[in-house]
């Protein structure tokens, strides 16, 4: 994965999950720095939002009209 910063794009190097309080955290290197992406429940709800119900609501659709 790479990252994009105000100084360029730089490779994300993975290195471990952590798990916080109500949160999980990715953390790994970028640019040489120790870096953490860290994941909320309100993320995981937004993305379900944003991501998958709409997926959800094609595969829905597409099913209705083979089936017509």
């Amino acid at each position: 994965m790479r990252v994009g910063t105000p100084l360029g794009e730089y490779p994300f190097e993975f290195r471990r999950v952590e798990r916080r309080r109500h949160s999980i955290a990715f953390v790994g290197i970028v640019a040489g720095l120790e870096s953490s992406v860290i994941v909320d429940p309100e993320d995981v709800s937004d993305l379900v939002r944003r991501v998958v119900l709409p997926i959800g609501a094609a595969a829905l659709f597409l099913a209705y009209r083979r089936s017509r």
